[in-house]
């Protein structure tokens, strides 16, 4: 069937950061049930490395059911987690309101899950910004990427003649305006959220759905060559960046958490240490006139063309 007609079937995949997600329903899944943003993650079906969510209508009687030991609790969400299990309990603001909202049980690995919403009528409108039917795709997905030598990075991301560039920062720190002066000059992956992953051959920059104020995104990724530390400045030039204590603090700081555990640490510490041995690191100082542009394509070309690679799924 063509991407371009319509369908009625109850299952869809997407694929990012190399996982994908099946995701199925209670109702029929069209084009029109999940945000345009997805389009470019669509694939035809399972991976070699598949979380399979489903979502269901109508909250589960919880009276009296064991959720475990209570690990977060701030609305929207209270985390609860057992031996074999993770579950997700929406909650309102109000602490005098007990209500639950919608309710989420993961295996505990988070490679299995189903979701339950009081009722079809988000879904059927259409339109759904996550996959999960969750706040934010990200609580599963930064759990699950620690399991595979990967993160997600509150970051913007391009590749420049094949070469992956990430810029990392607080939020107003310049994410979206870098994307913007490399606009039409380069593949923009993601201007706020994008996933850096260790794969045998090396790390590689994912793009994500996950954008900030620029809603262009992409599937693709590239061999990751510099990881850029954004200051504002009156200057324009990049300087290497050898303080490690500095990297590594800004670098977890930049990790977007899901409800941590000490094992979610381990993994997620070790990553950043690999990334600072691995990947070159600069502080970048720019204004907003573009004048650190060349520098950027400068830097992308002092890689040998064999190992920039092209942006792949």
């Amino acid at each position: 069937m063509s991407k371009n007609q319509p369908s009625h079937d109850d299952r869809r995949w997407y694929r990012i950061g190399g996982i994908t997600l099946q995701v199925e329903a209670d109702r029929p899944i069209t084009r029109q049930t999940f945000a345009p943003k997805f389009e470019s993650f669509a694939v035809d079906g399972p991976g070699s490395d598949t979380i399979y969510i489903r979502h269901r209508f109508g909250l589960p009687n919880l009276v009296g059911r064991d959720l475990g030991r209570e690990v977060y609790h701030r609305a929207p969400w209270a985390v609860y987690q057992t031996g074999d299990a993770w579950f997700y309990l929406g909650i309102a603001v109000d602490p005098n309101d007990a209500r639950p909202l919608d309710f989420a049980e993961f295996d505990r690995g988070h490679g299995r899950g189903t979701t339950y919403s009081p009722t079809d009528e988000h879904f059927l409108r259409g339109g759904l910004e996550f996959l999960t039917m969750a706040p934010t795709d990200q609580i599963v997905l930064a759990r699950v990427l620690a399991d595979r030598r990967a993160c997600y990075l509150h970051s913007s991301a391009v590749v420049i003649e094949g070469a992956g560039l990430v810029f990392v920062g607080h939020s107003e720190a310049g994410k979206s305006t870098i994307a913007g002066l490399l606009d039409g000059r380069s593949q923009l992956l993601c201007d706020d959220r994008n996933i850096v992953r260790r794969w045998p051959d090396g790390f590689r920059v994912h793009g994500t759905w996950s954008h900030g104020e620029i809603p262009r995104v992409s599937a693709a990724s590239a061999p990751l060559r510099a990881i850029l530390l954004l200051t504002k400045s009156d200057e324009n030039r990049l300087v290497r960046v050898e303080d490690r204590m500095r990297l590594a603090t800004t670098l977890a700081a930049c990790m977007i958490k899901p409800v941590v555990d000490s094992a979610w640490w381990q993994k997620s510490l070790d990553l950043v240490q690999t990334m600072m041995n691995e990947i070159p690191c600069y502080e970048m100082r720019f204004d907003r006139s573009g004048a650190i542009v060349p520098a950027l394509f400068d830097l992308a070309r002092s890689f040998p063309p064999t190992s920039r690679g092209e942006p792949v799924r």
